[in-house]
């Protein structure tokens, strides 16, 4: 399989499971406190995490990256996990995924300003076309009615998207050097550290009794699907591709979200909907094939 399309597929992938995690992190919510969860994704990720590597992988980290995969795990697990269900909680699912378009836009600075990679003209094009897409898409009605926007929680959605960017930036050279359940390993473990004394008060606060089954299995999802699966997607896709790519595949988010929120609210699909679906894959479609500095292992 070409690298294209492998970065393509995992990219595509964890975008799925992204979006579905919008709605399904609302109902463990309910029940958990949002650094609860993120205490227990981000453990029981690192346990898989470091069985998997210790039965596959036998790699050592040179000490001179070690405050990269540090940083790596400050922005990529800490904050960007911590403030998102934070953020979550506060606003709604389709509300939360509009706001994350802003990290391909962060992306395309930090990777001009710090890899030198141009910011073309069709580039430009995809993001202004994929923006407009998701803009339609909310002002068309797919909004969640049962959970409105909060400025503070829109806040927090935003650094989250900010500190996800910067992740990606830290996290390509990176990528390049090491396999990715060496790095899954070691960015969980001080994802976990950092986590730790803002969720272990949520996780001892829990009354597991009261939790419906629902809730259990979606808690589930949110630690072996938006946490393991997703994460090693993007962490393939980041190899095999760009920060750019990987950030504008952020576009399809909104749109599975939305699919979700209309779905559960017994709305229906309209022609301005689909329309607005249609703009946001073709302008992750213009940027993400897009020429860049990358040759050997990206497509965007």
């Amino acid at each position: 399989m070409k690298f294209s399309l492998r970065a393509h597929l995992f990219i595509l992938m964890a975008n799925i499971i992204y979006g579905l995690n919008y709605s399904i992190g609302k109902i463990v919510l309910k029940y958990i406190p949002p650094f609860g969860i993120v205490l227990m994704r981000v453990t029981g990720a690192l346990c898989i995490f470091w069985i998997l590597h210790s039965l596959f992988i036998k790699e050592k980290v040179d000490k001179k990256d070690r405050l990269k995969i540090f940083l790596a795990a400050l922005f990529g697990v800490a904050i960007n996990q911590l403030l998102f269900f934070k953020g979550l909680s506060l606003t709604s699912e389709i509300h939360s995924a509009l706001i994350m378009i802003t990290t391909p836009i962060i992306v395309l600075v930090m990777a001009w300003i710090i890899l030198k990679d141009k910011i073309t003209l069709i580039k430009s094009i995809g993001i202004i076309i994929g923006g407009i897409g998701v803009a339609m898409l909310i002002s068309f009605g797919a909004s969640d009615a049962n959970a409105p926007s909060n400025a503070l929680g829109d806040l927090f959605i935003m650094i989250n998207a900010t500190s996800y960017a910067i992740f990606l930036i830290i996290a390509k050279p990176l990528m390049q050097k090491y396999a990715p359940l060496t790095l899954a390993k070691w960015i969980f473990l001080y994802g976990l550290i950092l986590i730790f004394p803002f969720g272990i008060r949520d996780v001892i606060a829990i009354n597991w009794q009261v939790i419906s089954p629902i809730a259990i299995w979606s808690l589930v999802f949110v630690i072996l699907g938006a946490t393991v699966l997703a994460y090693l997607f993007n962490i393939l896709g980041l190899h095999h591709g760009s920060p750019t790519l990987v950030s504008i595949y952020i576009y399809t988010q909104p749109v599975i979200a939305s699919i979700i929120a209309i779905a559960t609210q017994a709305d229906v699909i309209t022609w301005p909907k689909i329309i607005s679906s249609i703009l946001v894959f073709s302008g992750v479609a213009l940027v993400s094939f897009s020429k860049t500095k990358y040759t050997a292992n990206s497509v965007a």
